[in-house]
Order: C-alpha cells, then structure tokens, then sequence
C-alpha cells in the first residue's frame, strides 16, 4: 500500500505547485490511482484529488473564466445532480447519497476546470504523449511491484478498477488517433502501445470500445472516400477469414486462455462452455440482472415514476456479495442502477444529458475542421457501453470518467473556433450594422 501513497503525494505535489500546463498532466496520471473508500484515511485522499484540487484550478485559472455561450450539457447534470440530490431523502444509505452528491458536484468542477484550461491553452492534444507515458508507467509499476493490487493479477492496470483504467486508455487512443494536430511519428507509436495494453488489461467491452472508436475516427476522418471503403472491405475479408479459420485459430487462442481474459472468453463462447473461469464476471451480472428485472417488476407505480431512493441500487446485490462496502459502487451497470434508483424521471434526465453531450460532440466535428471534437464523437459509443461495466457517478477523479471531461474539454476548443469564424457582421453593434446596410444598398 505505500507504492501507490506515495506515487499519490508525488503526483499531487506535482499538480498543486507545478505550472499549469504540467499540473494537467500529473492529474490525469493521478486518476489511475484510486484508494478503498472503506478507509477514513485513505477517503481523505480521494476527497482531496475530486474536490479540493478541482476548486484550486479553477482559482488558478480565474483569468479564464466566462463563457459567452450557453451550453445544454451543464445545465441538464445539474438537473440531474439536483435530482439525485431529492432522492436522497427516501435513500437507506443516507451517507452515501450525500457523498454520491458530492462526488457528482465534483465532477462538474473538474469539467469547468479542464474548460478554463482549454481556453488558456494549457490542455491541448500535445499533453497526450507526457500523459500516456505517466499512465502506462503505473501499470508497469503495480504490474512489477504490486501485481496483487486490486483486480487478477494478469491483469495490466493501474492502481484502480481494471475497468476504469481500460476507459482511460481508450478515450487517450481515442485523442491520438483523431487528433490533426499531432504529428504520425507520435500518434502512431502511442496508439500501438494504447491498444497492447487494453489487450493485456483484459477488458471485453472496451476492447470492443476502442474497435468502435477506430471506426467512427475512419469515418469522420479526412480520408479518401476509396481508402475509407477499401479499410472496411479489408476488415470484412479478414473477419470473414477468421471465421472460415475458425477451428485452429481458436486452437491457438485456447493456449492463451489461462493468461489473457479475452483470450479466455472467446474460448469459452466458442465452446459454449457458460461455466468457463474464462467468462469472468458473467454468472454475476446474469444473477444480477435476473434480480434487478424481478425488483423492477415488484416496483410500485410511484417507484417506477421517482426511483427507489439514492444509492439503494445496493439491494440489486442481494445475496450475490456478502458485506455492504460502498453502496455507490455496488452495481456495476450505470443503466441499470440509474432507473433503479431514480426511475423514469431520473433516467429521462440522464438521458438528456448524454444526448446533449452527443450533439455538442456532432456540432463540434461537423462545423470545425481542426478536429477537436473528433475524440470526443469517437469515444462516446465505447463510454456509453462501458458504463455496463462501471460506476462512473461515484467517482469524480477517477479514471473512469476522467477522460470524458478530458475530451469534452477539448471539444470546447471546437465551439470556440465555431464562434471566432462567425462573419464579421454578427459581431458589429446595432448602429455600425445599419451603416453596413446602407452602404450596401446605395452600392460602392
């Protein structure tokens, strides 16, 4: 436990008297280290990287603050935080509701945070490399370290949830692989290392995310419409080939079951083998879901309408975990905890806030030719599944969502530009715009 204490006070440090540019890079290294709630001590920690530091960049950013725009996606999370907030009132951890709220307060500090930083020019798609370097480091050190830390121990990961790290890794692939503005000598290096190590996390779905966000980032590229249809051709034949190989392909992948999950799940999907190790957490969640459908379909009309309280998604685990631990973190599954907990208007209010976040990424690709947005658009399908997978509410300064503030920050960089190219009359006063007109009907 002192490795990742201590990789913690040094990152920290770094963030807090560093220069600005360098703080941004040492937080996003330091989302990839996350402590057990359970303890008083180590909460500390994790209150000070999701509020206190959040709060001190705004302050040191204050020269950038205002935004002469207003934007959905703020206002629908504090819609949706505020409701949270109202289901407290009914929840049975009461504690935990509070400190859900808070996390979800913080997040959207560590938003408007990385927001100023865009505006000043301090978070910009030249940090990845720094970044990506930082997070991969953590994962050698627990790997040679503390291989035991947290999830298997197969598992490449940082000092946190396998999955969280996974998201991580995959919205800096993302930036790397749409990003314009950094030169192929970078961007190709880092996004072979980006996708060996979501390979050897072992991560099912956010392997799947990244196939997804190498996808979208084809489309919305720049390339040629033959080169883009030749690359998806080429990906047809080669599935189609797999699929016609499939019997000694799997041979060699059944040697690597013991030592790679994904490696393990094909295996046991191909064999049709549902009590597999190789299957991971799937008896788990097809007992959870089970569970959760029947507590659904128990619910009163008033409880399908607001919800079953804040952080009473804890019941969904009925006897499948001994021990309450946090409550917050309990159901692995954002959809499924979020109707549960605050029924169909809480789910209504999310809704409109990832739907807000998906037309604020669309308006930015379509509209700005430098490329911003592009990330942002091509990591949304991977997040949006992934939050089958993780809690990403009860976490703010925690990997797995982290890099979705990253993004959207970025993204902002794209409405800026938007707003610069606007024709000059739309910026002129009332007075000097009648004069435009006159001028143009009495002609030159």
């Amino acid at each position: 436990m002192n490795l990742p204490v201590a990789l913690y006070i040094f990152l920290f440090a770094i963030a807090i008297f560093a220069p600005l540019r360098w703080s941004i890079v040492a937080y996003l290294v330091l989302s990839a280290v996350d402590f057990d709630s359970g303890n008083s001590g180590i909460g500390i920690l994790n209150a000070a990287k999701g509020l206190v530091y959040p709060l001190y960049l705004l302050w040191r950013l204050r020269s950038q603050a205002g935004h002469k725009t207003t934007v959905l996606a703020p206002v629908a999370w504090l819609f949706f935080v505020a409701y949270v907030a109202i289901a407290s009132i009914w929840s049975q951890f009461p504690l935990s509701a509070v400190k859900l709220v808070g996390e979800m307060i913080g997040s959207l500090l560590i938003c408007l945070a990385f927001l100023r930083a865009a505006k000043g020019g301090y978070l910009t798609p030249s940090i990845l490399l720094p970044v990506t370097i930082g997070v991969l480091t953590l994962g050698v050190l627990r790997g040679i370290f503390l291989p035991g830390y947290g999830d298997e121990r197969d598992r490449f990961n940082g000092f946190t949830t396998a999955q969280g790290y996974a998201s991580l890794l995959v919205s800096l692939y993302a930036l790397a692989l749409c990003s314009k503005s950094l030169r192929p000598v970078v961007r190709v290096p880092v996004c072979a290392g980006l996708f060996l190590a979501v390979v050897f996390n072992g991560s099912r779905i956010w392997l799947l995310g990244l196939l997804a966000a190498t996808l979208i980032g084809l489309f919305i590229s720049e390339a040629k419409s033959w080169l883009k249809i030749c690359t998806v051709g080429l990906g047809i034949l080669v599935a189609a080939g797999v699929v016609w190989a499939s019997d000694p392909i799997m041979t060699l992948i059944a040697k690597s079951a013991r030592s790679s999950r994904i490696a393990a799940i094909l295996t046991a999907v191909y064999e049709g083998d549902e009590k597999s190790t190789g299957l991971g957490t799937y008896r788990f969640r097809r007992g959870l879901y089970q569970h959760a459908i029947e507590a659904i379909e128990s619910s009163s009309a008033t409880q399908l309408m607001v919800g079953h309280g804040t952080s009473n998604g804890r019941f969904l685990r009925g006897d499948l975990n001994k021990g309450i631990g946090d409550p917050n973190r309990a159901v692995h599954d954002e959809w499924l905890r979020i109707f549960y907990e605050w029924g169909i208007v809480g789910s209504l209010l999310w809704l409109v806030f990832v739907g807000s976040i998906i037309v604020y990424a669309y308006q930015g690709v379509r509209r700005d030719k430098r490329g911003y947005a592009r990330p942002l658009l091509a990591y949304l399908p991977a997040f949006l599944a992934g939050l089958s997978t993780e809690n990403i509410l009860a976490g703010a300064g925690y990997a797995a969502n982290i890099g979705l503030l990253f993004l959207i920050a970025l993204a902002s960089v794209s409405h800026r530009q938007m707003a610069k190219q606007a024709p000059r009359w739309r910026r002129l006063e009332p007075r000097e715009r009648e004069q435009m007109d006159l001028i143009g009907r009495r002609g030159p």
